[in-house]
């Protein structure tokens, strides 16, 4: 018990200072907080940061086909998973730390989990509302907004790494990033409605009007972080890539590899 405490104090002290409401939404640190029990289980049990990340993954796939059936009840339990998911998703960035075993390879698989888990949930979501609600308004949303969130995630990932490349080539110092210093709080935003709309649909009748209309408010939101995101990303591209740029893969760097 005592080895117990003393890694959730240690866990808890550490996250808190990376994922609180200055830099995060309200309802991302209170899945934080909640994975601070089970990453202490799993740091007790040894279990590898890239394991969970997998595990995670298994449980994002299980909830799409739960809410796919078209059944009320597995319904229910998809949007279960998913906020499983959602909590268990800081576990495995808490075990690295504490384990001092961060890799970019754990990194980058976790965040292709997170990319999977939102476009199968929106997906399955659409599929859902065909079979069961005959809608195929919510059907075309969801799945422009399913494939639109996978886009979201390229679009930062390409800014960021156009800018780290133009960085090197022109010795610039342009910030990779701009999520978290234009318009922060828009994203923060974004979540927030979108955790809690999906938590409402778990207590909602299925063959509502409210059900039906926070359906739309899901797909609008992820729409609308989409529009924005590739409109501001596009006009910090125009300001910040707007340098000479060498000729990929010339004769010299060719020559300069063989070397």
């Amino acid at each position: 018990m005592k080895k117990f405490l003393k890694i959730y104090k240690k866990i808890s002290g550490e996250t808190q200072n990376i994922y609180n409401l200055t830099n995060e939404s309200f309802s991302q640190v209170i899945c934080c907080r909640a994975s601070y029990i089970f990453t202490t289980f799993f740091i007790i049990l040894n279990l590898s940061p890239n394991l969970l990340t997998f595990l995670n993954f298994s449980i994002s796939v299980l909830m799409g086909l739960l809410i796919m059936t078209g059944s009320e009840k597995f319904f229910d339990f998809g949007i279960i998973l998913y906020f499983v998911y959602r909590v268990l998703d800081f576990s495995d960035g808490g075990v690295a730390r504490f384990n001092k075993n961060s890799t970019f390879f754990g990194r980058f698989i976790d965040g292709l989990a997170d990319i999977f888990l939102n476009a199968f949930f929106l997906l399955a979501l659409a599929i859902f509302s065909l079979k069961f609600l005959n809608s195929f308004t919510l059907m075309f949303l969801g799945a422009l907004s399913a494939i639109l969130a996978t886009f979201d995630s390229f679009i930062y990932d390409k800014y960021s790494a156009l800018v780290r490349w133009s960085n090197e080539e022109n010795k610039k110092k342009t910030k990779p990033y701009i999520k978290r210093t234009f318009l922060p709080k828009f994203p923060k935003i974004y979540n927030d409605v979108f955790s809690f709309s999906i938590l409402l649909l778990f207590f909602l009748p299925k063959s509502g009007e409210t059900f039906f209309v926070v359906c739309i408010i899901i797909f609008c939101v992820f729409l609308l972080s989409f529009a924005q995101n590739f409109l501001t990303h596009l006009f910090f591209a125009r300001n910040n890539l707007g340098f000479p740029a060498k000729v990929k893969n010339s004769a010299k760097e060719l020559k300069k590899s063989k070397k």
